[in-house]
């Protein structure tokens, strides 16, 4: 999904972002919810033509799923009582709830990979120039994707090094057991790496003049206009539906 929505502007990837929130705050119904994830699902398809880049939030959204829906069974006092085993009761409404909660989570999570991988890092920052954002502050967004693939490869030779000093790793808990003896080297690591790079950026004058130039540009396309003034429209047309019944 890296390449997702690669001709159109970043501001139109936002205003679709918002879309896909809106719709997944706001929907009530299992329904509503699965047709808008498949509208996400489908947009990927066909401008990027591939779901390679989704496959890794596969089992994060199963973990999650299976979080939701245990949390729904336990907790949920809704609808009728249909099974009951010691202080443990399971309501009529906790199925559908936990369906509608893990369409929520999945819709919010698959358009936030969508939007944040659609773009380089120099689109978003030129983005927030475009919306009035001082160069200075709009930078560290650029900055700070391209710092986190820094930080995975300095966290992947810390792993190496201790497990060449025979810190074992060959299972869940021994992970968990390993997250002190590597943490405290990679926050060492991450703290050296932001002073290096704040200290190079200052030496070259990082900050001194009030405007700088860029070596790309962007520009909102036909297109793009379109797009944007046609789900700003969906956005107001489902908000006057919505007040209406209480005018």
């Amino acid at each position: 999904m890296t390449q997702a929505l690669p001709k159109f502007d970043p501001r139109t990837k936002l205003v679709w972002y918002s879309l896909m929130i809106y719709f997944a705050l706001l929907s009530q119904t299992a329904a509503q919810l699965g047709i808008t994830l498949l509208v996400c699902i489908m947009s990927s398809l066909i401008l990027s033509g591939s779901f390679k880049h989704s496959k890794a939030m596969v089992i994060i959204l199963l973990l999650l799923g299976l979080q939701i829906l245990i949390i729904q069974l336990l907790f949920c006092r809704e609808g009728t009582l249909v099974y009951q085993w010691g202080i443990f009761k399971i309501y009529s409404d906790a199925l559908p709830l936990a369906i509608t909660g893990i369409l929520k989570a999945t819709l919010i999570f698959y358009a936030s990979l969508q939007f944040f991988t659609s773009a380089s890092a120099q689109d978003f920052t030129l983005m927030l120039i475009k919306f009035k954002i001082p160069y200075r502050f709009a930078m560290l967004v650029g900055l700070g994707v391209r710092f986190l693939p820094l930080m995975k490869e300095e966290y992947q030779s810390i792993i190496d090094s201790q497990r060449t000093r025979g810190l074992k790793m060959d299972s869940v808990w021994d992970d968990l057991k390993a997250i002190i003896p590597t943490f405290l080297p990679f926050l060492y690591r991450a703290v050296r790496r932001s002073t290096e790079i704040a200290l190079a950026m200052e030496l070259r004058g990082y900050g001194r003049t009030k405007n700088r130039t860029f070596s790309s540009e962007i520009v909102l396309k036909y297109y793009d206009v379109v797009l944007i003034a046609s789900m700003f429209l969906v956005i107001s047309l489902s908000i006057i539906t919505r007040l209406l019944p209480l005018i």
